[in-house]
């Protein structure tokens, strides 16, 4: 008995045990295909810590600690320190950068995630002055912003446009910290600077009281139609402050846009992530920006990614928006599995019953096999020798059938056998009794 329960779990393990051998080797085959994890740490450069990207760096950095990565947050000195850094491979993988500083053609292995918010570009200068337009600043001491930063890289080039240069005015590359005391105690006469509306230094030096002037650019639209990367902004009358009514007329300015720029073999979902964390940071607006206005795809220092291209077309991926990321990410990851599970498991749901039932079908025939070459010789025989010999057989072919399990469905056809069995027996029964009575006879 304990040898035919065994035949029957082999019979399960070959049939059911092939299927799942089959399964699990597709599976393993399509997940050589299966997109790597992503790291659990990102490095963003940024610029110094007074600065805008420094303080959006933070907030980026504890968006993605929430969901399990580390971001770790680089010190440089503005956006072409960060251009240069990611151009060198320096183990960075994303940094906030200024429009304008670089084109496409230079970098072809970097991607940008869109614009994130406009960079008004400032210009005070001493009350005492009287300068409407920039060649208006020649001859005197200008303060473009630290080497290496945007604002000093961009105010280059304007003042190159309007025929400003070294060997005719005084270019300092002082950064806002050291140049506003100057300005404030006429060292220098003009300061150019990036920053926010809000910030510090646009409230300090806007003040009633103040010996400082802001330059409105009575060409705007030129430089804005001349260049792409810059928008023409307008700062309307009483925005910075309304109480004093400052500034006291409408203010023509002109603003690149800062872009999240990223490697292009940067992981897919930490792309998505960064925009993810892109619409929650930048997506409120502000004096220059409507709500849900940034990110967006325009006015690009470098081209569009092609997770960003998607997520601005159609959001974030399905998974992402319903799920935590880690899981979303390994749902995502592991779709490809998908395909041998869709692929084999229907199939092999419909062809693992028949194939058991196959196999026990095949060892009810083996019987009937062995039963009609008995059921044969039975029929011929006259010696009760031989029909003991049979019924001997019978009788274990019999006990073998009664302990042999099988499906409910089969039952059946067991017992028909047995009923065969029966007869057969019944007739060598008959020869040895008849024998029997000849001999006695």
């Amino acid at each position: 008995m304990i040898k035919i329960f065994k035949s029957h779990i082999v019979t399960s393990i070959l049939v059911y045990g092939s299927a799942a051998i089959l399964l699990a080797s597709a599976i393993w085959l399509a997940y050589q295909y299966v997109d790597p994890a992503p790291p659990k740490k990102v490095v963003i450069a940024a610029g110094n810590k007074s600065g805008a990207y420094y303080k959006y760096a933070k907030q980026y950095a504890a968006f993605f600690k929430k969901q399990g990565i580390e971001l770790e947050i680089l010190e440089t000195n503005g956006s072409m320190d960060n251009l240069q850094r990611m151009s060198e491979d320096d183990g960075v993988d994303a940094a906030f950068m200024q429009g304008g500083i670089t084109t496409p053609e230079q970098h072809p292995d970097l991607n940008s995630l869109g614009s994130l918010y406009y960079e008004p570009l400032w210009v005070f200068y001493d009350h005492t002055l009287t300068i409407e337009r920039i060649p208006d600043l020649i001859g005197m001491k200008v303060a473009i912003g630290p080497e290496g930063s945007g604002t000093n890289h961009m105010i280059k080039g304007l003042l190159t446009e309007n025929g400003i240069f070294k060997e005719n005015t005084t270019i300092l590359d002082h950064g806002y910290s050291e140049a506003l005391p100057e300005l404030i105690n006429g060292n220098i006469d003009v300061m150019f600077m990036i920053s926010g509306v809000k910030s510090r230094a646009i409230l300090d030096m806007s003040q009633p009281n103040s010996k400082l002037k802001l330059l409105s650019f009575t060409r705007a639209e030129a430089y804005a139609r001349s260049h792409h990367f810059l928008t023409r902004l307008i700062l309307p009358q009483g925005s910075i402050n309304l109480a004093n009514n400052l500034p006291t007329h409408d203010v023509n300015l002109l603003a690149p846009t800062a872009n999240l720029v990223v490697s292009d073999d940067m992981h897919p979902a930490i792309k998505y992530l960064f925009l993810i964390a892109a619409s929650k940071i930048h997506g409120g607006g502000d004096l220059f920006s409507l709500p849900g206005q940034f990110p967006n795809e325009k006015s690009l220092l470098l081209p569009l990614s092609d997770e960003a291209k998607a997520f601005y077309k159609k959001g974030p991926p399905l998974l992402m928006r319903y799920l935590p990321y880690r899981l979303a990410i390994t749902l995502e990851r592991l779709k490809i599995l998908l395909i041998p599970l869709l692929t084999l498991l229907y199939p092999l749901f419909k062809i693992t019953p028949p194939a058991y039932r196959w196999q026990i079908r095949r060892r009810i025939f083996k019987w009937y096999k062995d039963l009609k070459e008995l059921d044969i010789a039975a029929y011929d025989t006259t010696s009760s020798q031989e029909a003991e010999t049979m019924l001997q057989q019978l009788e274990q072919l019999d006990r073998q059938v009664m302990e042999t399990s099988v499906p409910l469905s089969y039952t059946d056809h067991i017992y028909s056998l047995r009923i065969h069995i029966r007869m057969i027996q019944d007739r060598l029964k008959t020869v040895v009794s008849e024998n029997q009575t000849n001999t006695e006879g």
